[in-house]
């Protein structure tokens, strides 16, 4: 299990946001947003069915976080994962709830089983700077 500091920690989990990259079927890499939860181990965040990352994540599960800032002192946490992806059961009930708690959009937006996945990084390496 990859450890984390405990500013990198309290910098993953007060950023809003993150960006996620996966990789097509033909090498490409692709980029995006998400909204995500951190619980000390994993980081969580939902998908749809019918996206491209849903689509790069079934036939690869490398994935790769940036979650920063750039402001006068650029700051960061890079994380490389392997992503499993979870759309009922325990584990996506688990990670709805973090979900919801941490964001405003979940809690507005709320999705049942079978609706939506939710991606679980499994996280195998990281990186930090400015903390």
């Amino acid at each position: 299990m990859v450890k984390f500091t405990a500013k990198e920690s309290s910098f993953i989990k007060k950023m809003p946001e993150a960006r996620v990259a996966t990789i097509s079927s033909k090498g490409w890499p692709q980029v995006t947003t998400v909204i995500h939860v951190f619980d000390g181990r994993h980081i969580y965040f939902a998908i749809d069915y019918n996206t491209v990352k849903y689509k790069n994540l079934l036939k690869n599960k490398k994935v790769a976080l940036a979650i920063d800032v750039y402001k006068r002192q650029p700051s960061a946490v890079i994380i490389q994962g392997i992503a499993k992806m979870f759309d009922e059961g325990k584990e996506f009930d688990y990670a709805l709830k973090l979900l919801q708690k941490r964001h405003q959009y979940y809690r507005a937006n709320p999705f049942k089983p079978k609706e939506a996945p939710i991606v679980r990084v499994e996280i195998k390496r990281k990186s930090s700077w400015g903390l």
